[in-house]
């Protein structure tokens, strides 16, 4: 499969692309994959394929993630995470670490952050 434009920011200067595939019968994963439009330089891109994007909005060069993670029985329902993708860090929602993080850590950050469990604050 090849990867699709889902959204990108306000001045083009990056998008997120998503990877779908069927997980099931009309069960369907996006996988996502961040990136600088005019390098083509991947961002963050989960090593799971299993993550899938739900849901994005863009503030500047910044976008919010709805993020779940198949299949459907995970501790939590889903995930928002924030990336700043001209300074390469993000923040999971609701995460007891307030630090950014480098784009490599975030999706062992979303992993723990699954785990715990509880609502989002």
């Amino acid at each position: 499969m090849a990867y699709e434009h889902q959204s990108a920011s306000a001045d083009g200067r990056f998008e997120l692309q998503v990877e779908p595939w069927e997980a099931r019968n009309s069960h369907w994963v996006y996988t996502p994959q961040l990136r600088h439009t005019a390098s083509g330089r991947v961002l963050f891109q989960p090593f799971a394929s299993s993550w899938s994007v739900d849901g994005s909005t863009w503030t500047g060069s910044e976008v919010r993630m709805f993020l779940r993670k198949y299949p459907g029985d995970q501790p939590r329902p889903g995930l928002a995470a924030r990336v700043d993708c001209e300074r390469e860090v993000a923040w999971v929602e609701g995460s007891r670490d307030a630090a950014p993080l480098a784009l490599g850590q975030l999706e062992a950050a979303l992993e723990r952050r699954l785990l715990e469990g509880g609502p989002d604050r």
